[in-house]
């Protein structure tokens, strides 16, 4: 009866290079002199900066239940037929974003060093919309359960983004900590791979949360609620469906 479409829209990128001299850093002179190359200098520890994102929650009662079922990205919902009926839907649009502020210095003979200093990561929902089938009246009971239904899994959405937020940023501060600062024969190729464990961290926790998510909303899509609500208000739904 309920189906969630959940469509990651995934963006990263460098925000920004800083690209300074050597001394300005403040790395050894000698060592440079004796050996052609400096050490990397001892960069600020990298910021994690976490912008969390829940947009206003919209209801559509516009649409059909013909519509509803041809929503895309639905997952499979335990105890649906080839006859079952969608009556509502909570629908969220998922997204994430992540920007890494990049510090560099040359090190002569064509050798650079860089290290991230900031980490900005937007994460939440940028959509959410509750639909009720418009052949369910306004005001009915019947469209009463079905929206009550919905707003269940609303409450689940909200309730899992504000749980995952400090594992998000905690398994990010982790990342960030661990990285030490890199070298290599251009800055494109140091941001490459300071951006690299990045990329695989919040790819990893993308895909933790989904999962999580699914897992927890087909607790409320059961055959045993589908039964409920299909039997509700004395019956009420086989008036409506009838003309579906």
């Amino acid at each position: 009866m309920t189906l969630r479409p959940f469509r990651p829209r995934l963006r990263a990128g460098l925000l920004t290079l800083l690209c300074l001299g050597g001394g300005g850093l403040g790395f050894s002179a000698s060592a440079a002199a004796q050996t052609g190359v400096a050490a990397c200098p001892d960069f600020a520890p990298a910021r994690v900066i976490l912008d969390l994102q829940i947009a206003p929650l919209r209801t559509d009662y516009s649409q059909s239940i013909r519509q509803l079922a041809q929503k895309p990205g639905r997952r499979p919902v335990a105890g649906r037929t080839a006859n079952s009926h969608t009556l509502g839907l909570a629908a969220i649009q998922y997204n994430q974003q992540w920007q890494a502020g990049v510090m560099t210095a040359s090190l002569g003979q064509g050798r650079y060093c860089g290290a991230a200093q900031t980490l900005t990561v937007t994460f939440g929902y940028d959509e959410r919309t509750v639909y009720v089938a418009r052949e369910l009246p306004q005001g009915s009971c019947i469209h009463g359960e079905v929206l009550a239904h919905e707003m269940r899994h609303v409450t689940v959405d909200e309730q899992l983004l504000r749980e995952y937020v400090p594992v998000l940023k905690r398994r990010l501060e982790d990342v960030v900590g661990r990285a030490r600062p890199v070298q290599g024969r251009s800055e494109r190729q140091v941001m490459a791979a300071i951006e690299q464990p990045i990329k695989a961290a919040m790819r990893q926790l993308m895909e933790e949360f989904g999962r999580e998510r699914n897992a927890r909303q087909a607790r409320i899509d059961t055959p045993a609620e589908y039964e409920r609500i299909s039997q509700s208000c004395n019956g009420e739904i086989n008036r409506y469906l009838g003309r579906v």
